[in-house]
């Protein structure tokens, strides 16, 4: 390109010589021409010398004295004037060449500061040829360097690929079948607790009948007790009345009588007090029960608390998760935004219009085409210009070339950054999802949590009636137990008192036939009593049979459930820690394919380079046959630019070996060696 420079340049100062001529032509003739009509002899009247004779009617007689006729005189003058006429005209032409010539030199002035300015922009032309060519080598080298790098870590990373997947399989099938077992153990789970719900509306609707028959007994009990205290009352008086009748025999008739009463109540205190015994030992088990019921509860509370805990402490581990992705979102967009700042810029920078200077050669061909004759400077100054025009078209389109590269390169990079973002927005949607799901969680273990605190409040107030009722009924206890005493202590003071009484026997006879009757119709009505209490005993011993089965086998299904939830909390377990195997390694495959992925691009890259320099040597190429081809080759010019096409065509070996580092089957046509 420098030695075409050269050529346009010593065609540029050809012409400037010839200028100069034409210049030196333009001057140098007008003054020739002032000169000869300076020089230019003018018209005059010739004088007479004196003649040895008289010439007829030619001169008078001073005409022999030198002086001119009149008639010559004016015919001198008018010749002058003719020759000064003609002088003057061809002044005024030579004025107006001299004009025109004045006005072509300005023009070709002109013409040579445009050839300089031209000249100073193809210098500058070559200036920038040269370093994108150094910048190209330059490139070259880099590209070969990370060519070869990548080749190693791709080789590498392939491997570790390979290794991963082979972790991972195993570890996904491991996966699958523990979440599988995991969904088996909570439809048990689901099952089991709708049993337990069935099991203890069962159990509540038999402790409502158990109260109901309770308090039916409890009723039918105060009844044949107040029964008892009625003939207890009539014995009394009927003592009473003995004492009155009889001093002697009445008292001891009334004493004996009392003391036959006493023994016959002493057996209704007994049971009264074994009764006693039994409510006291069931208010026993019922609390026992409901001591049971409040640690089932607090154990819910516990558990609903733990499960709370642990979701509202993922939660915030979440949301920073959730603001991180959001934060390398927004970094990726910067990015993006910047990779299109730069593929605006390398758009709006301007190359040379490659089609209007194939316009301008093509102009330049035809006006050498057109050229006829010998004028051989003529071919060769036409020849020169489109030689420069051809490296001019040569040089544009090569920069179209590169800014066409440059700009696909970008595309490529904006292209892989908006998948990096895609992938971002999906991680940030799983992320905000699998918060929203423990979120949505969180209610529904938050009204658990309320209906396990609300059956710790029932049970703890169900063991605190349980309490009251023990106690109740130790006290019935031990009034029941201190009533036995004291009536065997009357029987032994009865006993004591019997030799010694005395009294009114046959009026207390009466008296005592009469409350004998009383207590007689109290005494049969008592069997009636009995057997209604005997029923009510019966029905709640059904009853709390019923009560203790049911309560079995609610506690059976606790213990399911508990079994259950410990099953579940393993398998839970056992996908968390598979997860936790999983993630890293998908990590590292994910990176892997990044890594390959940035192999890949490398390649295409080189392939790309490979494309723009065979460009370069088509076009080198064709410029060299073109030079070859004049008629008169410029050896320095054919040198060069057998050099240029020489260099790229080591470009292009280079390239093929960056290729062939990166995939060694290119060569083979993609089979293996």
């Amino acid at each position: 390109m420098s030695k075409n420079i050269r050529t346009s340049v010593a065609a540029g100062s050809t012409a400037k010589s010839v200028l100069v001529r034409r210049v030196a032509s333009a001057v140098i003739l007008p003054g020739i021409l002032t000169s000869m009509l300076v020089l230019a002899p003018q018209a005059s009247a010739a004088t007479t010398a004196p003649v040895s004779g008289i010439c007829n009617g030619v001169v008078n007689q001073q005409a022999h004295r030198g002086n001119v006729q009149p008639n010559l005189l004016k015919a001198a003058a008018r010749q002058n004037a003719e020759q000064i006429a003609t002088l003057t005209a061809e002044r005024a032409a030579l004025v107006t060449t001299q004009n025109t010539l004045t006005t072509q030199i300005k023009a070709a002035e002109a013409e040579i500061a445009a050839l300089d300015a031209e000249h100073a922009t193809l210098v500058g032309k070559v200036d920038l040829v040269t370093m994108s060519l150094t910048k190209l080598e330059a490139d070259q080298a880099t590209l070969t360097a990370a060519i070869a790098t990548a080749n190693t870590e791709l080789t590498t990373l392939q491997g570790q690929k390979t290794t991963l997947v082979n972790q991972i399989t195993p570890l996904e099938t491991q996966l699958t079948a523990a979440q599988t077992e995991l969904a088996g153990l909570n439809t048990k789970k689901t099952q089991a607790l709708a049993d337990k719900a069935t099991k203890e509306g069962e159990l509540a609707a038999a402790n409502t009948r158990l109260q109901t028959l309770t308090g039916a007994a409890t009723a039918a009990q105060n009844t044949v007790n107040a029964q008892l205290a009625l003939i207890t009352t009539a014995t009394d008086e009927l003592a009473g009345l003995t004492a009155q009748g009889d001093a002697a025999q009445g008292l001891v008739d009334a004493a004996e009588k009392k003391l036959a009463d006493a023994r016959a109540a002493l057996p209704a205190l007994e049971t009264a007090a074994k009764t006693a015994d039994t409510n006291a030992a069931a208010a026993t088990a019922a609390m026992v029960k409901a001591e049971e019921n409040l640690r089932l509860a607090e154990q819910s509370v516990t558990t609903f608390t733990q499960r709370i805990g642990t979701i509202e402490a993922r939660l915030p581990v979440l949301q920073t998760e959730i603001a991180g992705v959001q934060g390398d979102i927004s970094t990726k967009n910067a990015e993006i935004a910047a990779k299109q700042k730069e593929i605006a810029a390398a758009t709006a920078t301007p190359v040379a219009d490659a089609a209007a200077l194939k316009t301008q050669l093509a102009a330049l061909e035809a006006e050498l085409a057109a050229v006829k004759g010998n004028s051989d400077k003529k071919k060769q100054e036409l020849n020169a210009a489109i030689t420069a025009k051809k490296a001019e078209i040569a040089a544009a389109e090569l920069a179209a070339a590169n800014k066409t590269a440059v700009i696909n390169a970008l595309n490529g990079d904006l292209t892989k950054l908006q998948g990096q973002l895609a992938t971002l927005n999906s991680q940030l949607s799983a992320k905000q999802q699998e918060s929203s799901n423990l979120q949505q969680q969180l209610p529904g273990l938050q009204t658990s949590l309320a209906g396990a605190n609300a059956q710790v409040t029932s049970a703890t107030g169900t063991l605190a009636d349980a309490k009251t009722t023990q106690t109740a009924a130790n006290t019935a206890l031990t009034g029941a137990n201190a009533a036995v005493a004291a009536k065997k202590a009357e029987i032994a003071a009865l006993e004591a008192a019997l030799p010694g009484l005395t009294g009114d026997l046959t009026a207390a006879k009466a008296e005592i036939t009469r409350k004998q009757g009383e207590l007689t119709a109290l005494q049969d009505a008592l069997p009636g009593l009995q057997a209604t209490l005997t029923a009510a005993n019966a029905a709640v011993t059904t009853e709390t049979a019923e009560v203790t089965r049911l309560d079995g086998e609610v506690a059976k299904l606790v213990g399911t459930l508990g079994t259950l939830n410990t099953s579940i909390t393993a398998a839970e377990n056992a996908i968390l820690s598979l997860q936790n195997q999983l993630t890293p390694l998908q990590t590292s495959l994910n990176t892997l394919n990044t890594q390959i992925s940035e192999k890949e691009a490398a390649l295409t890259t080189a392939k790309a380079d490979l494309s723009k320099i065979d460009a370069q040597i088509v076009t080198q190429a064709a410029t060299l046959r073109t030079l070859e081809s004049a008629k008169k080759p410029n050896r320095d010019a054919v040198a060069a630019q057998k050099a240029v096409v020489a260099g790229l065509q080591a470009q292009y070996a280079a390239v093929l070996d960056r290729i062939a580092v990166i995939d060694g089957t290119i060569a083979l046509g993609g089979c293996l060696a």
